[in-house]
């Protein structure tokens, strides 16, 4: 089974922003419209752009977005430049769009508030939802969660949820719920596959109203994700959680900032690759490792993250049995009463980590300093090809999400959209 790659996620974007410009058929409306008939169903045809008008979009129905558009010609639902188009029901009686069987689909730069869930994803018939878009959405103070795709006897695929501002959810209270859980049988339920979850900002999952609220949720049986260059804080459950891929391709999990989590910063038995990422006061364990449902603990490597406690665990392995696949933690940057705890195994491998009670003499703001005991300690032999910044590793050995430069030029961690730099 192929592996998404940076190219093809391009390639994807490519033709959506071609579509955006393409001299396509576009379709005006404003609230005063009858703007439901128009995006209720699936009558709107590949290529056509529907544009939204300043103002609030209000209907007690149940909107539901089937729509097929092409790979070179999506159906795009989209604010007006420069326009707030903001989608609020006036109960918490149904969900706000349930988009069912779309294929090609894209919805941006769209306020959703109020409702139940914001966005709610599966099949219609035996069609399957696939290549459905969420661009630069603004999610917030709903009554469920932001964005599911947990439809039993669903295969989502090849989705982007890119550059959303998803906070102060409800119910479970989870950003993106991907994927469900296994039935009694271990029988995996719904598959979540061959995506990418990239540039969100994601904060504020908890609360009186919010019974779990993770930031990124991909549950078991589920492959060949990317989740990277978000930014999570302030989350009631894990900021990032997967569970396993039943021996499909792994999930990877790069380029992440992740602090007040009210739980673990990420949480992943298997078949996964965490990298990169910057960790710090979150209440559990920095990254953990335990089983979960079908997973058992293994297929994991663990390089180059940045993890920063001032008590507990930084990175911990709880394998019991021991582990079946190789777990390899190195590289990291772990400043933390208790760097590491687990098992010794000889599954497990250890090499290259710099290990520490505190950052001091090593970091300023997650970035190594001058003569930090982290700069040329890495084993090569488990380095990225980049950093946290996107910076090109190649002809250092530095431990950590970062490497070290002389003058620190990148945009650094605060609460915001990350500001990614690339390609360095």
């Amino acid at each position: 089974m192929r592996s998404i790659t940076t190219s093809v996620f391009r390639l994807f974007v490519v033709l959506v922003a071609a579509s955006l410009e393409a001299d396509a058929q576009t379709i005006e409306l404003k609230p005063t419209d009858d703007w439901f008939s128009v995006l209720n169903g699936s009558q709107l045809q590949p290529g056509q752009t529907v544009v939204l008008s300043e103002g609030v979009y209000s209907d007690p129905r149940r909107l539901t977005l089937r729509h097929v558009g092409h790979s070179d010609a999506p159906i795009v639902i989209q604010a007006q430049d420069g326009h707030t188009v903001t989608f609020k029901r006036p109960d918490m009686r149904q969900n706000t769009f349930n988009i069912e069987g779309a294929q090609y689909l894209v919805l941006k730069d769209i306020e959703i508030t109020g409702g139940s869930t914001a966005i709610r994803i599966s099949k219609f018939r035996d069609r399957m939802a696939r290549n459905v878009t969420l661009l630069g959405l603004h999610i917030h103070h709903i009554g469920g969660v932001a964005v599911t795709c947990n439809h039993v006897d669903n295969v989502y695929s090849e989705m982007l949820f890119q550059g959303n501002h998803i906070h102060h959810t409800g119910g479970h209270g989870e950003a993106f719920y991907l994927g469900a859980n296994n039935d009694r049988a271990g029988k995996t339920q719904a598959v979540f596959r061959d995506s990418v979850i990239e540039g969100n900002y994601i904060h504020d999952l908890k609360g009186p109203n919010v019974s779990q609220g993770d930031g990124v949720e991909i549950k078991d049986g589920s492959f060949n994700n990317i989740i990277r260059d978000n930014i999570i804080h302030d989350t009631n459950y894990p900021g990032i959680i997967v569970y396993g891929t039943d021996g499909q391709g792994t999930n990877v999990i790069e380029r992440n900032a992740i602090w007040n989590s009210g739980d673990h910063g990420i949480q992943a038995a298997a078949d996964a690759v965490i990298r990169n990422n910057v960790i710090f006061d979150v209440r559990s364990d920095g990254i953990r490792s335990q089983k979960h449902q079908s997973a058992s603990v293994g297929n994991l490597r663990i390089v180059n993250n940045t993890i920063v406690k001032k008590a507990g665990t930084g990175i911990r392995i709880d394998s019991s049995p021991m582990p079946s696949e190789t777990v390899i933690v190195a590289n990291n940057a772990v400043f933390a009463p208790e760097a590491l705890r687990a098992a010794q195994s000889p599954k497990l491998l250890v090499a290259g980590n710099v290990f520490a009670s505190s950052p001091d003499g090593n970091l300023q703001n997650y970035f190594p300093v001058a003569g930090s005991a982290m700069i040329g300690a890495a084993d090569p032999a488990y380095l990225p090809e980049d950093d946290f910044d996107g910076t090109s590793r190649r002809g250092s050995l530095d431990v950590g999400a970062y490497r070290y430069r002389n003058h620190y030029d990148g945009p650094g961690i605060t609460a915001g959209f990350k500001e990614i730099q690339l390609p360095r």
